[in-house]
């Protein structure tokens, strides 16, 4: 069995913003609405500015699962922290329970990114690229590129190899030591995060940044 996440090399990223851009591309959300965001924090100490993503984390132990009122939200079939959009009621119950705000409401009324058009670039929509108005939607790991093997479209997208796409449960040689090093946003939430970071100048454990 599998279990994905994502391991984030602070030191390396220099925030061109391709990964979220690429995941934007990838989901075509609606204008206004990003599942994955880069942020800046400033370590003065150390005089260095560091950049980092935050997205959904898809915790072990996700606060906003055990609050939905109609479980709309469940695991994918590697961990992945997933949302039923056909069983969503729009509460917000998952937005205001999440340590880390990834949960996202489209109040604009326009369900993908190009509204009612469709480009001629794209022929038609993929299930993935299609969200209801109103009700939650967050990162989704990229579960339908994950389950034929193929590496969430921020990872892909990351020209400098500041992302690492890992299996937890069968990590390859050389993510091990990633995984050892890396540490959750956060870690005083309790969620034990999936998505992991490693950084000399940033404190990522003792953080709490919000998508």
């Amino acid at each position: 069995m599998s279990r994905f996440g994502i391991i984030v090399n602070v030191d390396k990223c220099v925030g061109c913003h391709a990964c979220a851009i690429a995941c934007k591309e990838e989901n075509q959300v609606a204008p206004g609405i990003f599942y994955e965001r880069v942020e800046r924090f400033e370590n003065i100490a150390d005089n260095f500015i560091n950049w980092f993503r935050v997205s959904c984390m898809h915790c072990d132990k996700p606060a906003c699962m055990p609050v939905c009122p109609v479980k709309a939200i469940h695991r994918g079939p590697a961990g992945e922290v997933l949302v039923d959009q056909k069983k969503c009621i729009g509460c917000r119950m998952c937005e205001r329970a999440c340590p880390y705000g990834a949960p996202k409401f489209n109040a604009s009324g326009e369900t993908n990114y190009f509204g009612g058009k469709t480009p001629l670039a794209i022929r038609e929509l993929e299930p993935w690229q299609r969200h209801a108005a109103g009700r939650a939607e967050h990162c989704t790991l990229c579960t339908h590129r994950t389950s034929q093997g193929r590496p969430p479209a921020c990872v892909e997208a990351c020209g400098i190899g500041a992302m690492t796409w890992v299996d937890f449960d069968a990590p390859a040689p050389e993510a091990e030591k990633l995984i050892a090093a890396a540490k959750p946003m956060n870690a005083a939430a309790g969620t034990e995060p999936k998505i992991r970071y490693v950084g000399r100048h940033l404190d990522a454990a003792a953080m709490s940044p919000r998508v």
